[in-house]
């Protein structure tokens, strides 16, 4: 029975004989370059390449940076001092006269530069194998003093963090706790005497009270996202205005600001008198005095709000 892939077998075979010698003098060669820089000989190394790349046509990058991953730092400086003193003896007088003869030949001296360039691509492969090496081959004590020089920054600037806004926690809430509580006991105060003073004048009081703590707050909390850097803003535009940037502080101002106009007015109606006029004129009038005094405190109103929505809006 005919074997009709006989020929193609013998070739796959031949192929893995061949790839396998390559190999097996690339070891060689390595080999020859680990021996003591001493007993090294240069000349004797240079005439294995020759012999090799003359036969082989190119290097087994492979089994070369396979035997550097293996060597120690002391066996790899040994290899690599022998390989610097085979480009060095390329390039200078000894090698021109141990190969004058061939050198007059124009075949051999062009073969003779295949092998001098083989030796440099070697010696750049042996040092970016060694670099290689170095930068992806970390022990567990590396990785664990990465660790601890990565986590020693990490933590200083995190505690560093935590410092700033513990301060500024402690700094808000005692600051706050004494404002809210002197602002308590001011309005404590105010309310102590009520008895002796009118209800209008006390609502007066109260307004500016209430206007004067509402905005010790806010300025206090301003500075406070100053330093913590936070944003109170109801808005990222620079450019906009205090009433589109702080909107409830804007409307709080806006009603305790209208709630001390009203009182401030209808204290001095009854300090002028004009209570007892305006009442006559009321009495008579009740029903046109109450709708044109609620129809005007409701527009003036509407227009303020109106105001302050639009500016907020736009």
């Amino acid at each position: 029975m005919l074997n009709w892939d006989k020929g193609k077998d013998e070739k796959a075979i031949s192929s893995a004989n061949y790839i396998q010698d390559m190999g097996k003098e690339m070891d060689m060669i390595c080999e020859m370059l680990s021996e003591e820089t001493k007993y090294f000989d240069t000349k004797k190394f240079f005439d294995k390449i020759h012999e090799y790349i003359v036969k082989n046509d190119r290097l087994i990058y492979t089994h070369i940076t396979n035997y550097i991953f293996v060597l120690s730092d002391e066996e790899f400086g040994v290899l690599q001092t022998n390989i610097d003193s085979v480009v060095n003896y390329m390039y200078g007088d000894q090698y021109n006269q141990d190969y004058s003869k061939l050198l007059e030949d124009r075949n051999e001296k062009r073969s003779l530069e295949r092998t001098q360039r083989t030796v440099l691509k070697m010696w750049d492969h042996v040092n970016l194998a060694r670099r290689q090496y170095v930068m992806f081959h970390h022990k567990d004590e590396d990785y664990s003093k990465i660790v601890d020089e990565k986590m020693e920054i990490a933590g200083a600037k995190i505690s560093k963090e935590m410092n700033v806004q513990l301060i500024s926690l402690v700094a808000i809430f005692t600051a706050l706790s004494f404002l809210v509580f002197g602002g308590i006991s001011s309005l404590d105060n105010i309310f102590a005497g009520a008895k002796d003073i009118p209800i209008l004048k006390l609502v007066v009081v109260g307004s500016i009270w209430g206007f004067c703590i509402m905005n010790m707050l806010f300025v206090f909390m301003f500075f406070i996202a100053k330093i913590a850097k936070l944003n109170l803003s109801s808005t990222d535009d620079v450019n906009a205005s205090i009433l589109k940037k702080y909107p409830l502080v804007c409307w709080c101002n806006f009603v305790v600001v209208s709630i001390f106009i009203l009182s401030s007015w209808a204290v001095y109606i009854s300090g002028e008198e004009l209570s007892v006029r305006l009442y006559d004129l009321i009495y008579k009038n009740q029903t046109g005095f109450f709708v044109a005094g609620t129809f005007a405190i409701i527009v003036v109103i509407v227009f303020a709000a109106k105001k302050i929505y639009d500016n907020i809006k736009n």
